[in-house]
């Protein structure tokens, strides 16, 4: 009696890292389709259920949940290769990526992608309203994973006896927000601006904040998943940063 063993090879290719912002995609290739029956993506997080994104079968063809259309679309779809694009990578689409090839008679055959995301991206703001403040009051915001610290810097004067406040806030795609406000009293402070210096491991960004009567509001999303935010209020002006 002659037993005749087949071994699919299951290969995997895809983005582990992605920019802020970007599409990321995903790929899987059998090379043994046979006697299967459904191929399916799904995405796994820490404390969170496995979640089915879509599915391709013969009889069905494609089919994307209905919570994921427009953000989970296919690039390729067969029984023994499937590809799909995650649109508009965020922090919230960092997680694992599972496709599986379920086989009759068999054991389903899956293989596992992860995704971060990385890389700058900048949207600016202003907002300006009137204020009695005599103070001029500069306001920095950084996001990110891991949380990031926030220094003030000037070339003018030192920036340690100035009074400054820092809160911190958890957002739910498990970043966090480091708010920092510095007060400069305008008779002690005479410079053009102060510097934020924003760290995240080991990426860092820093933000020139220059004083007048137009303030600047500047968000930027660096390569360590790090978010600048800058403001400058005075008793000229007051910004509100959102």
């Amino acid at each position: 009696i002659l037993f005749v063993v087949t071994v699919a090879l299951l290969c995997s290719r895809g983005h582990t890292v992605v920019e802020f912002g970007k599409d990321a995609s995903f790929s899987c290739t059998l090379s043994d389709a046979s006697g299967v029956k459904q191929v399916t993506w799904q995405r796994v997080r820490d404390q969170e259920p496995v979640q089915t994104l879509a599915t391709f079968s013969e009889l069905f063809k494609q089919h994307v949940d209905d919570q994921y259309v427009g953000k989970v679309t296919f690039t390729a779809a067969s029984v023994n290769s499937t590809s799909i694009e995650i649109k508009n990578a965020t922090f919230e689409d960092e997680a694992c990526y599972i496709c599986s090839f379920k086989v009759y008679p068999f054991q389903p055959k899956r293989q596992t992608l992860c995704l971060e995301c990385m890389q700058p991206i900048i949207h600016s703001s202003v907002n300006p309203a009137l204020s009695s403040d005599p103070d001029v009051v500069v306001s920095c915001s950084a996001t990110g994973k891991p949380t990031p610290t926030i220094q003030w810097k000037s070339a003018e004067k030192e920036l340690d006896n100035f009074r400054s406040s820092n809160f911190t806030t958890l957002n739910k795609d498990s970043s966090t927000t480091i708010t920092s406000n510095l007060t400069l009293p305008l008779s002690q402070f005479h410079g053009e601006y102060v510097e934020c210096v924003a760290q995240s491991d080991s990426m860092e960004k820093s933000e020139r904040l220059y004083f007048s009567t137009i303030s600047i509001s500047c968000i930027c999303i660096l390569s360590s998943f790090l978010i600048l935010n800058r403001s400058v209020t005075g008793s000229f002006l007051r910004v509100i940063c959102f």
